[in-house]
């Protein structure tokens, strides 16, 4: 399976439209993908408020907050753009201004649509920027 087939399968997982395959289940409770591009990501505090929308890979400049939950946007292998359901498991700064993050995907919380990866201008956030590796 090519690694763009992994993300699209891993995608489908999230969002109930399959099953992980038996060869696909470790002894942890949930799999680990690695994905090697860009993702947009909105975070929503407790009290509701959302941030800016913001690209980034796992391992970023953002410090986030562990327990707050938010939504990834994330590019299928055919360029279809999806927003999956995230909750922050952990963070921490790995030096050289950078801080490795950790998601759970959890639903997708009914307050997040397409429309929050819009930058000021309105224009949807680009997963493909130059500049964007970690």
């Amino acid at each position: 399976m090519s690694s763009g087939e992994m993300i699209d399968h891993l995608i489908d997982i999230v969002n109930g439209e399959a099953q992980p395959e038996s060869e696909d289940l470790e002894h942890r409770t949930t799999r680990r993908y690695e994905h090697d591009a860009a993702i947009g990501f909105v975070q929503m505090t407790p009290s509701g408020v959302k941030s800016i929308p913001t690209v980034m890979c796992v391992i970023s400049r953002y410090m986030l907050h562990v327990g707050h939950e938010g939504a990834v946007l994330m590019r299928r292998s055919n360029g279809t753009k999806v927003i999956l359901g995230v909750r922050v498991v952990h963070c921490n700064y790995i030096g050289e201004m950078k801080h490795q993050s950790g998601y759970e995907f959890i639903d997708l919380p009914v307050q997040f649509t397409m429309d929050d990866f819009r930058d000021e201008q309105g224009n949807m956030i680009r997963l493909d920027a130059p500049g964007l590796a970690a």
